[in-house]
């Protein structure tokens, strides 16, 4: 954990604060670049505070920040009248609670904010600490002129936790929409930010036992997001509700409760 070049007090501090929650060293940058500390260190990645951002860098030059901006083009899209397969799919609406299981880019949680509104609610799991960090602080922080994007940034919990072990421990009944994304095995998406993402994103694929006690949480449906063609819905009981060109949105609604 550093920062950039003559950090301000406040990135310091940040800084010092996020190397105690990943039980990792705080190193002071100096003048040393990023080569020179994973020299001296032996790290292969650090996580660098300054001005512009908080990101993660490897050795590679890899980069992972966060930035809205497919949420920002999803919000604008449905507050001019547009339309977002996975509100429709999903028949997202205002009031409602949704849990989003895999955060990563905080897209997904983003846009269901928005939908949901301030009478709403979205809880955001992510499993790997420093994704949930970086993603986290981002949409606290993150200064843009759209209220809308704004709220709901601000509006979304972040929760650091694997759905293997949150789901469990979750009341019947307690989110309207259950919905997972987890990263695709075989990637068809092409940012720079996604291809950062993939090494420090979670790999395990999606298990029977997490889709059960979904079904169980959700008052009307629980969405899946995979490739287009993945034997995943099929594996794992879901009906494919849409189809897009690299991908494809499967349902599970919940018995009794209409959606």
């Amino acid at each position: 954990m550093t920062t950039s070049y003559h950090p301000h007090p406040e990135r310091e501090r940040t800084a010092r604060q996020l190397a105690e929650r990943f039980s990792v060293p705080y190193i002071p940058r100096g003048r040393r670049t990023l080569k020179q500390l994973f020299s001296e260190t032996g790290s292969e990645q650090a996580v660098v505070v300054s001005r512009e951002e908080i990101r993660w860098e490897d050795q590679g030059g890899r980069r992972f920040f966060f930035h809205p901006n497919m949420s920002a083009i999803r919000v604008k899209r449905l507050r001019t009248g547009g339309t977002d397969p996975m509100v429709a799919v999903g028949g997202m609406r205002r009031g409602d609670a949704i849990l989003d299981c895999t955060l990563g880019m905080g897209a997904d949680a983003i846009v269901a904010a928005f939908v949901a509104g301030p009478e709403g609610k979205v809880v955001a799991l992510e499993s790997q600490p420093v994704i949930a960090a970086l993603v986290e602080h981002g949409m606290r922080t993150y200064v843009t002129d759209r209220a809308e994007l704004t709220e709901a940034m601000r509006s979304v919990e972040v929760v650091c936790a694997d759905y293997r072990d949150y789901l469990p421990r979750l009341p019947d009944k307690s989110f309207d929409i259950v919905m997972f994304d987890p990263m695709f095995g075989e990637t068809v998406r092409e940012s720079s930010a996604m291809q950062a993402l993939r090494p420090l994103a979670n790999p395990a694929p999606l298990d029977p036992e997490s889709v059960k006690e979904a079904v169980r949480v959700a008052r009307r449906a629980v969405l899946l997001k995979e490739r287009r063609g993945s034997e995943e819905f099929s594996r794992l009981g879901f009906r494919i509700a849409k189809e897009a060109s690299t991908y494809a949105f499967g349902m599970i609604e919940v018995e009794g409760e209409g959606g």
